[in-house]
């Protein structure tokens, strides 16, 4: 018995990842300082970001395992020259109207691959095929936080999207 478990088991390892979608946003969690409080600024010393939708590809189908389910978001930051430099802060994403249809932005502030002084953040999330997806339709905070948890004013922008529909 256990020599037929070891064979599945290896087997299992050396098969493919089939089951899950393979793409991935390259968005990491950014580190606050440990016991820090958020502390708003209002000196002007942490600008607010300079941001964009760029695109939004809604889920073409019911398949995880080819990544057809899968709802796409690519929204640009522009950092402003100042104090503080790009890599050294990082973004928070916060819903600020409506009800989410999907877990679109992840808790807390994030990073995205630098490139001068403007990050391509890419958000994904499992939807479905068109007939099972929900309109987008949201409001959302982005605002730089430092490593200390100070946080800059927020920039507003929209993300909205109908079932089946890219832009």
């Amino acid at each position: 018995m256990k020599g037929k478990c070891a064979v599945m088991l290896c087997a299992l390892l050396a098969a493919p990842h089939v089951y899950a979608c393979g793409m991935t946003s390259k968005l990491k969690p950014f580190a606050l300082a440990a016991g820090s409080a958020p502390v708003e600024t209002v000196d002007g010393e942490i600008p607010a970001p300079v941001v964009a939708v760029t695109e939004i590809v809604r889920g073409i189908g019911p398949k995880h395992t080819t990544c057809d389910d899968t709802g796409l978001l690519s929204v640009e930051v522009e950092w402003p020259r100042g104090k503080h430099k790009l890599r050294d802060v990082g973004f928070e994403f916060k819903v600020v109207s409506n009800n989410p249809a999907y877990a679109i932005f992840p808790e807390g502030p994030i990073q995205a691959p630098v490139e001068g002084r403007s990050s391509d953040f890419l958000f994904m999330w499992q939807e479905g095929a068109p007939a099972q997806q929900k309109t987008i339709d949201l409001q959302v905070e982005v605002r730089a936080v430092t490593r200390d948890n100070q946080r800059g004013p927020p920039t507003r922008i929209v993300v909205r999207a109908v079932p089946g529909g890219t832009s």
